[in-house]
C-alpha cells in the first residue's frame, strides 16, 4: 500500500512549492497567533493543498506516536470504531488504521469542504479499506443530530482554534461520544495549558489517564514552572522542505497530549510505569532521566553502569517512553566509589551545553522550551 507521503506528493503534482509557499506562510502565521477561529481557516482548495503539504505529515507522525504510547500503556484498548473531530485531511485516521487493524469504522468530522474533498482523495489512494470507506461528515461544534457513538474519540490541534467555552463543549461532546478520549495540542506552554485543563475536567468526570501521565494527581510540572511535551521526528520530502523554506531533511514536531478512559475503577498507581519527560542525558557510565512517577512526583533518576540491566535499559530509553515501575526508585549504590563517580558525572552533565547534553538539538530551534516561557503564558491567557 502507498505511504501517506507518496499519496500527498501525488496529489500535489499539479501544483508547485512556489505557488503554495505564500499560503503556507499565511497558515503558519495564523496558527502561531493562537486566536480562536471565527471562520474556517482552510477555506480554499489551495489552502487545503498547502495544509496537506506542510502540516499533514507532522500531524500523522504525532498521532502515530500518541496512539503507540496509548497501545503500550493499555493494550486492552482495541477499538473497532473511531471518530475524529476536526479531522482536516485525515492524518489521524491514517495513523489509527495503521496501528489498529481491529478498526472497521472511521468517522471523520470536518467543516471545510475543500479539505474534505482532498482528504477523501488521499483516503481513496491509500489502499486501506477502512480509510476508503470512512464516513466524512460535514460538522461544526454544537451541531446536533449525528448521534455518533464510537470506541475512541480524538481531536488533534483543534482546541487552540476554540474559545474557552467552546473547548469545554468540545470536551463534553467527545466524552459523551466514546469511552476513550484522545487530545493533542502543540508542545507549547499554551498548548500544554489547554491539555491540563482538559485533563482536570476528564479526571473530575471519572476518567483514568492512560497516557502520558502515570497518575491522576496534580501535574508535577506545574510546580516546577515547566510544561510536559514530547517530540516526533519526521523526514521531510523535497516538496516539504521547499514549501516551508527549510534545508534540513527532518523536523521535530513538539506536542502535548492526553489519553483518558472512562472507567468505574481508577487505575492503580503502583502498577504503572513512570514516563520519561525530557531527553535522557548520557555520559560514559551514567544516564540521567527526568521522570514523572506514579506517585505524582517529578524526579531525576540517575542510572549508573553498575546497575546492569537498568543501565542498559536507560541507555536505550527515549524522551516520551516509559520507565518500568520496578526501576523507578533509585537503587542504593554498591560502594562509596560508585557514589563519587555518580556525583562527578552528574556535575559533568550539568556543566555541559544543553544541546550537547540532550544529544538531539533541533537545528531550527524549538528545543524543549524554557520554564520562563511557561510562567509568562500560564499566568496569562493560557492559565485556565
Amino acid at each position: 500500500m502507498p505511504s501517506l507521503r507518496a499519496c500527498i506528493d501525488e496529489a500535489l503534482t499539479a501544483t508547485s512549492a512556489k505557488r503554495l509557499a505564500p499560503t503556507v506562510e499565511r497558515l503558519i502565521a495564523t496558527y502561531r497567533a493562537g486566536d480562536a477561529a471565527t471562520a474556517p481557516i482552510l477555506s480554499t482548495a489551495t489552502d487545503a493543498l498547502a495544509y496537506a503539504a506542510y502540516r499533514m505529515p507532522a500531524t500523522y507522525a504525532v498521532a502515530h506516536a500518541v496512539l503507540s504510547a496509548m497501545q503500550a500503556a493499555d493494550p486492552d484498548v482495541q477499538p473497532q470504531t473511531l471518530v475524529d473531530f476536526g479531522a482536516g485531511t485525515g492524518a489521524f485516521g491514517w495513523a489509527a488504521t495503521e496501528l489498529w487493524p481491529t478498526a472497521t469504522e472511521l468517522s471523520l468530522l470536518e467543516q471545510a469542504e475543500h479539505v474534505v474533498a482532498l482528504g477523501k482523495s488521499l483516503a481513496q489512494a491509500s489502499g486501506r479499506p477502512t480509510l476508503q470507506t470512512a464516513r466524512w461528515i460535514s460538522w461544526r461544534l454544537g451541531d446536533a443530530g449525528h448521534n455518533i457513538v464510537a470506541d475512541v474519540a480524538s481531536a488533534a490541534y483543534v482546541l487552540g482554534e476554540l474559545s474557552s467555552g467552546q473547548q469545554a463543549l468540545m470536551l463534553d461532546t467527545m466524552a459523551s461520544t466514546a469511552p476513550v478520549v484522545v487530545l493533542i495540542e502543540p508542545g507549547t506552554p499554551a498548548g500544554f495549558a489547554r491539555i491540563i485543563a482538559a485533563r482536570d475536567a476528564l479526571i473530575a468526570s471519572g476518567h483514568t489517564i492512560i497516557a502520558p501521565c502515570p497518575h491522576e494527581f496534580a501535574c508535577p510540572m506545574l510546580a516546577k514552572h515547566d510544561w510536559c511535551h514530547f517530540a516526533a521526528r519526521l523526514d521531510r520530502s523535497r516538496l516539504h522542505r521547499e514549501v516551508k523554506g527549510g534545508d534540513i531533511s527532518y523536523e521535530d514536531e513538539k506536542f502535548s497530549y492526553i489519553v483518558a478512559k472512562r472507567t468505574l475503577v481508577a487505575g492503580v498507581g503502583s502498577a504503572r510505569d513512570a514516563r520519561i519527560v525530557r531527553h535522557p542525558r548520557q555520559r560514559k557510565g551514567l544516564v540521567s532521566l527526568q521522570l514523572c512517577t506514579p506517585s505524582g512526583t517529578a524526579v531525576e533518576r540517575l542510572v549508573a553502569k553498575s546497575e546492569g540491566s537498568a543501565y542498559r535499559f536507560a541507555r536505550d530509553a527515549r524522551w516520551g517512553s516509559t520507565w518500568p515501575a520496578g526501576l523507578t526508585k533509585e537503587s542504593p549504590m554498591p560502594d562509596d566509589a560508585a557514589k563519587d563517580l555518580e556525583a562527578q558525572a552528574k556535575q559533568h552533565i550539568d556543566d555541559m551545553p544543553a544541546e550537547t547534553a540532550l544529544g538531539n538539538a533541533d537545528p531550527e530551534g524549538g528545543g524543549e522550551g524554557t520554564p520562563a516561557e511557561f510562567v509568562a503564558e500560564h499566568e496569562g491567557k493560557g492559565g485556565k
